[in-house]
């Protein structure tokens, strides 16, 4: 076979039979078969599950795959970065299923930190916590069922995805060259679909999900008794949608007024070039998915209201024209005003969530990690939004709150900024490494590790009360509440 740099020979024998070298042999031809089977950019929770038989059939697997490790790490054999997180997983895998558990765990920790978006490391994880927690019932997922691959549609710039990129990567299709339908019922549209029927999940990132690290997912049982529409779907576990995407989030420009660090290193705006080719999206493929759409998310990859082309887009979605069409809105608020607001009336009483990042409750840390913004003007521009909800001109008013280190420790005045709005909810989650940072970067930015200098202190912010609001919205963040870690020891 062919690993980028070749397979790996002559290594560590001495001390072996010729019987022991023929079983060292068989368990390093396999070795390299199942690292070429693991460069798929997917998960392999099938050869997760059956390590300790395929450990048993190849007792000198373990051996051979130290060995190995042990060349890679001191750079006798080079191989290619796809090998080498393959080849470490292995190991913790090896780890794992050998008694050492915590050492698997934290093998794996560090690999899925460093390698943020790699949904093998970030599957192995999750399915290694199973193992350490076998009756949490959230490491279970077959039988689960996620409605979004079959109901959503996040637009990109280059790609399309059935749910969050940082959860779900794989693309379903580039909608700038591709009819709509084309893409909703890709064969990457399928896969994934099909990956919900199966219980494997195998394209999602299972320690990013807020619903799978929350336990959230509900059953076959309840999505077919809650979406009566979708019960034949699950029992035939049909792939191809005969309807459009019912909630379609557009994501595809970035253009914003701040530059957060946790999102971008400048500000972004469009140019002339690049508006004139999302125009051309729009009037071909957005407007008329949107005809048969229920709700649409403007917008998680930049500012609504600093767009141009969302802003021509929030005008023609008129309710003569789109009458059962819905608006999810996610905003910084810096542009948020009433004079803003007045300019587009076709948001008026059709707006069912208003959301508003603010990753700070204090002056200091809102404006540190909101590069750009003010904190007098989000003061006051919130109390606009909490004035729209009082007055029933919006359905909900969300807050986001990006966990990281520089905010932790404001969780709880954050619970309380919400209080004060009578907001419906406020979400707390993990800082994401979307290339904006390196990975020794993220790793410091990322408090919620357990090798973190600050993680106990992080833990102790977890532990306050305000935090258990039924307003208050955990998602990948619950397993750090004091209960959870309890649990977990």
């Amino acid at each position: 076979m062919h690993i980028a740099t070749g397979k790996a020979a002559d290594f560590l024998k001495n001390g072996l039979n010729e019987a022991d070298h023929a079983a060292y042999a068989k368990a390093e031809d396999m070795l390299w078969i199942m690292l070429e089977d693991l460069l798929k950019p997917d998960d392999r929770p099938e050869i997760w599950s059956a390590f300790p038989q395929f450990l048993a059939a190849l007792p000198m697997f373990s051996r051979v795959v130290r060995n190995s490790h042990a060349k890679a790490a001191s750079g006798t054999v080079q191989i290619a970065m796809p090998v080498a997180i393959a080849l470490e997983t292995v190991l913790a895998m090896c780890d794992a299923h050998e008694g050492q558990l915590d050492q698997a765990l934290a093998r794996l920790t560090h690999l899925a930190t460093v390698q943020n978006n790699s949904v093998l490391a970030q599957g192995a994880l999750f399915h290694v916590h199973g193992m350490a927690d076998p009756e949490n019932p959230k490491y279970q997922l077959e039988g689960r069922f996620c409605t979004k691959p079959f109901l959503e549609l996040h637009v990109l710039e280059r790609s399309t995805h059935q749910c969050c990129a940082s959860w779900l990567d794989k693309s379903a299709g580039d909608l700038s060259g591709a009819e709509w339908q084309d893409v909703w019922n890709s064969q990457a549209a399928q896969a994934v679909r099909a990956s919900i029927h199966d219980g494997s999940y195998r394209h999602c990132n299972k320690m990013a999900c807020p619903a799978i690290q929350a336990g959230t997912l509900p059953t076959k049982e309840e999505v077919a008794s809650r979406w009566p529409g979708l019960a034949s779907l699950i029992a035939e576990q049909e792939t191809v949608m005969a309807a459009g995407p019912e909630d379609v989030n557009l994501a595809y420009d970035r253009t914003c007024n701040l530059s957060c660090p946790s999102c971008r290193t400048s500000k972004i705006a469009a140019d002339e070039a690049t508006r004139q080719r999302y125009d051309a999206m729009q009037e071909r493929a957005i407007l008329p998915m949107l005809r048969d759409a229920k709700t649409v998310f403007i917008t998680g990859s930049g500012d609504p209201f600093a767009s141009k082309n969302f802003r021509r887009l929030m005008e023609r979605l008129t309710p003569d024209e789109y009458p059962d069409l819905r608006f999810r809105i996610m905003t910084n608020a810096m542009l948020f005003t009433p004079r803003e607001w007045e300019r587009f009336p076709a948001l008026h009483r059709r707006v069912f969530a208003l959301q508003i990042s603010i990753d700070g409750a204090s002056k200091e840390t809102h404006e540190l990690l909101r590069r750009g913004a003010r904190w007098e003007v989000m003061q006051q521009n919130l109390r606009f939004a909490g004035d729209l909800l009082a007055q029933g001109l919006i359905e909900r008013l969300s807050l986001s709150f990006t966990v990281q280190t520089e905010n932790f420790h404001e969780m709880g005045e954050g619970v309380a900024l919400a209080d004060s709005l009578n907001a419906t909810s406020i979400y707390f989650g993990k800082v994401t490494n979307w290339g904006t940072f390196s990975p020794q970067q993220y790793a410091a930015k990322a408090v919620f590790l357990p090798d973190h200098p600050q993680h106990q202190a992080f833990l102790a912010a977890m532990a306050d009360p305000r935090l258990r609001s039924p307003r208050v919205q955990l998602g990948n963040l619950v397993e750090y509440l004091p209960d959870s870690q309890a649990k977990a020891a």
